[in-house]
C-alpha cells in the first residue's frame, strides 16, 4: 500500500535537536513572519496558525506578509528548491530591510539559501533542470513516483514544523516527529477507499466539465487546499482536470456530476447543509471524516472514515481549530497522508508521468 510507503519514506529523515537558537528568535522578534507559495504556502499558513495559537501573537502567514520589513522581524523563508521567484522576492525584501531569515530549503547553494542568515536542510525536493527535463519528456516516465516534485520535502517540512511546535512548548523534538510519524502509521486506509473515490472522481479530459471542489476548514481545510493543488496538477497531454478549492474562488457553482470532496473530522452540521445543497443540484459528495453515524456521513454518496478527530466543547469554539498541541491533529495528518496516496493512485490509474505533472504546474510563483 503506497500509504504505508509513503510513511516509510518521509520518516527516513529526522530533525536534529541542535536548534536552541530558533526558539530566541521567534519568541524575541517583533513580528513572526512565515512565507511559502503553493503547497509550501500551505504549510507556512499551518505553522502560523499553530504560533499564534500557543501565544506568539505577532506571527503573520502568507496571506498577511507585511509591505515592510524592519530589523526586528523574522522572517521563515518555505521553499524546497530554493529558487521559488515569489518567495524569493520577499526574502530580498526582508533582507534589505534588515530582517533575520530562517529559510526551509533542499538546496544548501539555492539563491534563497545564500541570502538567508540561518538553513534549515531538509532532504527531499529535486529541482528540475531544463535538460533533465526535457530528456524525460522525450523519453517519457512510467508514472509519477510516490513523491511527485516537491512532496516529500513538502510532508518532511510540515512534520519538522509541527514538532517545532510541540518544542517550543517544552517538549523534545525529535521524538515529537516520531510521534507524529506514529500516529500517522496507526491507521492504514482500506484499498476500498481509493478504489471508491476514484470511481466518482470526475476524469481529466480535453474539454472538461466535471469538477471537484474540495471543502475543508480549518487545518482540514489547509490539507483540502494541499490536496486541490497536486489534483490539479494530474492530467496529460492537451487534457485538464477542473478543480477548485471552494474559498479560492470569488464564486463556486456546482453542477449535475460534479465531485463535492468535503473533509471535516468533526462533521459539522455546517457541512451538512452545503453537502444537501451540492446533492440537490446532481453534484456527487465524498466526506472524509472521523464520525460516521454523523448527518454529514448520512448526506454523502461516499464516506471515508478517518479516526483521530477529538471533539472539543468549549463555550465560543468553532468545529474548526488548530490544537496547542500538534498531536491532537491525527485526522488531519492522517487524511493528508491518505490523499497524497491517493494522488499516486490516480497518477498509475492513468499512466501519469512526473513530466505531466510538472506540464501543469504553476509558471508564476
Amino acid at each position: 500500500m503506497s500509504y504505508n510507503r509513503l510513511i516509510d519514506v518521509v520518516s527516513q529523515y529526522e530533525p536534529k535537536d541542535d536548534i536552541d537558537w530558533i526558539l530566541g528568535r521567534i519568541t524575541n522578534s517583533k513580528r513572526v513572519i512565515i512565507f511559502g507559495t503553493g503547497r509550501s504556502g500551505d504549510i507556512a499558513d499551518a505553522f502560523a496558525k499553530f504560533l499564534r495559537n500557543i501565544g506568539i501573537d505577532q506571527t503573520f502567514g502568507p496571506n498577511d506578509v507585511p509591505y515592510v520589513f524592519g530589523p526586528c522581524d523574522l522572517l521563515i523563508a518555505i521553499s524546497g528548491s530554493g529558487s521559488t521567484q515569489y518567495t524569493l522576492e520577499v526574502a530580498r525584501v526582508a533582507k534589505e530591510g534588515g530582517s533575520f531569515i530562517i529559510s526551509l530549503t533542499s538546496d544548501s547553494n539555492s539563491p534563497l539559501a545564500l541570502i538567508s542568515n540561518k538553513i534549515i536542510l531538509i532532504p527531499g525536493a529535486r529541482k528540475w533542470k531544463d535538460s533533465d527535463y526535457f530528456i524525460n519528456n522525450l523519453l517519457g516516465t512510467p508514472t509519477a513516483p510516490l513523491t511527485p516534485l516537491g512532496t516529500l520535502f513538502e510532508l518532511r517540512a510540515l512534520l519538522f514544523l509541527l514538532s517545532l511546535v510541540s518544542y517550543i512548548r517544552g517538549e523534545e523534538l525529535t521524538e515529537s516527529y516520531r510521534k507524529l510519524i506514529a500516529i500517522i502509521k496507526e491507521f492504514e486506509p482500506p484499498s476500498e477507499y481509493y478504489e471508491k473515490l476514484y470511481e466518482i472522481l470526475p476524469k481529466a479530459s480535453a474539454y472538461a466539465k466535471q469538477k471537484t471542489t474540495v471543502l475543508g476548514e480549518g487545518l482540514s481545510g489547509i490539507v483540502g487546499r494541499f490536496f486541490s493543488t497536486r489534483l490539479r496538477h494530474l492530467s496529460k497531454g492537451n487534457t485538464e482536470r477542473l478543480v477548485n478549492f471552494w474559498l479560492d474562488k470569488g464564486s463556486v457553482a456546482v453542477r449535475r456530476d460534479d465531485l463535492v470532496l468535503i473533509i471535516s473530522g468533526s462533521a459539522s452540521e455546517f457541512f451538512a447543509t452545503l453537502a444537501e445543497k451540492a446533492r440537490t443540484k446532481g453534484a456527487k459528495v465524498a466526506t472524509v471524516t472521523s464520525f460516521q453515524d454523523s448527518k454529514l456521513a448520512k448526506v454523502s454518496d461516499l464516506t471515508l472514515v478517518i479516526p483521530g478527530r477529538q471533539i472539543f466543547k468549549l463555550k465560543g469554539l468553532r468545529s474548526s481549530y488548530f490544537p496547542q498541541d500538534p498531536k491532537y491533529s491525527a485526522f488531519e495528518l492522517r487524511t493528508l497522508f491518505f490523499l497524497e496516496s491517493f494522488i499516486h493512485y490516480v497518477a498509475e490509474k492513468e499512466n501519469i508521468s512526473e513530466t505531466d505533472i510538472k506540464m501543469m504546474h504553476s509558471d508564476f510563483t
